[in-house]
């Protein structure tokens, strides 16, 4: 990882001095390999902060006519508040008008859950996807809805487990709209 080659503290000791610090036993055989669990948990869950995007297939339209939005409906993602590194389950909705050929359906929903994968604000995540779209896509128009449910209120803080924040970007000429559900985990 990256903290090994700048010779910092293996990230697995710091993950056993926070949990000493909080007063856990880590020789408790059910939290000994904890610390390393934890550094791999993180790991896969901040994947698109080291990976480099999916990249996008597309396929001829085959066909003369003006190309009408595509819309593809709650996906689904996991991100972390940049605040506090707890989880934020989303659910996702992009609608584009193609440009030059249409992206494969998987592609565009490898694209949104590799951008969820690091630690995110939703507000600016959401104005950075429909940006990122835009440019992999080779779309001339996005719609992007994101829905979270934010576990640092749900489980901390106000301890609200029924909001949910939706937030909304476009880019160019679309005309759509967009209705994410609230994350499959969190109905």
């Amino acid at each position: 990882m990256v903290l090994e080659k700048r010779g910092v503290v293996k990230p697995e000791e710091g993950v056993r001095a926070l949990l000493e610090h909080l007063g856990e036993d880590v020789t408790r055989p059910g939290v000994v390999d904890t610390p390393k669990r934890f550094v791999k948990a993180l790991g896969e869950l901040t994947r698109g902060l080291r990976e480099p995007p999916p990249e996008v297939v597309f396929f001829p339209l085959e066909y003369d006519a003006e190309p009408g939005p595509v819309v593809i409906e709650n996906i689904s993602a996991v991100s972390l508040c940049e605040h506090h590194l707890l989880p934020i389950l989303l659910s996702v909705s992009v609608a584009y008008i193609p440009g030059d050929g249409v992206p494969g359906l998987s592609k565009v929903i490898r694209l949104v859950k590799w951008a969820a994968a690091r630690p995110i604000m939703q507000e600016r995540f959401t104005e950075w996807l429909a940006d990122l779209l835009m440019e992999k896509l080779r779309a001339r128009a996005v719609a992007v809805e994101v829905c979270g449910v934010h576990m640092c209120s749900f489980i901390r803080g106000v301890r609200d487990e029924h909001h949910n924040m939706v937030t909304r970007a476009k880019r160019g000429d679309i005309d759509v709209k967009l209705r994410c559900r609230r994350p499959p985990l969190c109905r």
